[in-house]
């Protein structure tokens, strides 16, 4: 089967753009029932398909490079490598992507970027650089916003520069990397330059105001299916929804629950969700660390509270083994019976799920992944516990 993109083999991106979509799904959940084995597990559901395989992401981390003859790209790496293969039309981007990308590269706008681009294939820190440029896409409104991480450019050329690009549909926003920062695509402070602070966001049926740096799934047609498969079955006295983002599961369970706790240690997330103009009185949103929240949670008992469900939803690297501990504890919440687990990554889910279980108070239910990102070998998974 031939590609649809002229980059495959050369990006690091899709792995799978030659291979009939149905096999793509069947390889998924044989990868997923081996990553299983030996653990026990109700049911695991048949992977869910993406309604498109292309032009479905809404959000992207693209390079921005340049060799020694000033020669510009913006792509991704190649696999096991530093060099950049110019991709300024992917296939899996929202076509929004792409055209603001042509904008940004094309025409008036390439002349106005304010520095040289980096030479990733360059050792050594180079500052007075552009590096990378984050987008995030928001078809249903046709809107955007987008941070660009440098390494020192003059602040009065990136100023002018955001203010000539950005619109009343588009944010701007920067963020200084420094010489500390080789691994990261975005530094500790963002800064926003030009344009709205925030950007609509059609998720599920509600709108939520959004600045680039909330994070959430890429792909927007899968995002309600998806949300229904976390909140479905939940109801109860309290919830604690952790790693909870700008609060999307959390709004779509509030009417099952008396009482809400929303916890993220990304600020502009947590402001996004208690800035919700309809946000009911009983989510409270709670800007801290998931290890500090469950560490004063004495506090949130005394409230009279009492825990009946906890969503987790954390980063690829999983939970800490303290909070696996929290949770596997039996003088822990007498009254919380039910555990959603979400997971970009099954080999920290299982892992997390084993210590879970080790206590034996927990039992998986069911383990439901779905297509998030149709051409990759990547899946995410709802992962069901009960209380035994």
């Amino acid at each position: 089967m031939s590609s649809k993109c002229r980059h495959y083999r050369s990006c690091s991106g899709c792995s799978s753009l030659t291979t009939p979509y149905a096999k793509q799904l069947r390889d998924k959940g044989l990868a997923l029932h081996k990553i299983f084995s030996g653990v026990k597990v109700g049911e695991i559901l048949p992977v869910t398909a993406s309604p498109t395989q292309f032009a479905y992401r809404s959000s992207t981390k693209l390079c921005l490079d340049e060799d020694s003859f000033g020669q510009r790209r913006i792509g991704l790496y190649q696999a096991q490598s530093k060099t950049v293969v110019n991709i300024p039309d992917c296939p899996v981007h929202e076509p929004g992507i792409n055209k603001l990308v042509a904008r940004l590269m094309t025409g008036d706008g390439a002349t106005r970027l304010p520095a040289s681009f980096y030479q990733h294939g360059k050792r050594g820190f180079q500052p007075n650089r552009l590096k990378f440029l984050t987008i995030r896409n928001s078809a249903s409104f046709q809107a955007a916003g987008v941070i660009l991480s440098h390494t020192g450019v003059d602040a009065s050329a990136l100023l002018t520069w955001a203010q000539q690009v950005a619109t009343d549909k588009l944010a701007v926003y920067g963020t200084k990397l420094s010489k500390d920062d080789d691994t990261r695509i975005i530094g500790s402070e963002v800064t926003h330059l030009a344009g709205p602070r925030t950007i609509p966001f059609a998720v599920a049926g509600r709108t939520f105001h959004l600045s680039p740096l909330s994070f959430f799934q890429a792909n927007q047609q899968l995002v309600a299916e998806f949300i229904r498969a976390i909140t479905s079955g939940l109801s109860g006295d309290t919830l604690l929804d952790l790693y909870g983002g700008f609060g999307a599961y959390s709004y779509a369970a509030a009417g099952d629950f008396r009482q809400i706790y929303l916890v993220d240690g990304n600020a502009d997330a947590i402001e996004a969700a208690a800035a919700q103009s309809d946000a009911p009185r009983h989510l409270k949103a709670i800007h801290d660390s998931v290890e500090n929240f469950l560490a004063r949670h004495a506090a949130v008992q005394r409230d009279g509270a009492r825990v009946s469900a906890v969503i987790i939803n954390p980063p690829r690297g999983g939970i800490a083994a303290k909070v696996s501990a929290y949770f596997a504890s039996p003088t822990k919440h007498a009254s919380l019976k039910s555990l959603t687990y979400v997971s970009c990554n099954p080999q920290t889910l299982v892992r997390d799920l084993k210590l879970l279980m080790k206590s034996g108070q927990w039992q998986i239910d069911s383990v439901h992944p779905f297509d998030m990102f149709p051409q990759t070998e990547h899946v995410e998974v709802v992962a069901k516990l009960s209380r035994r």
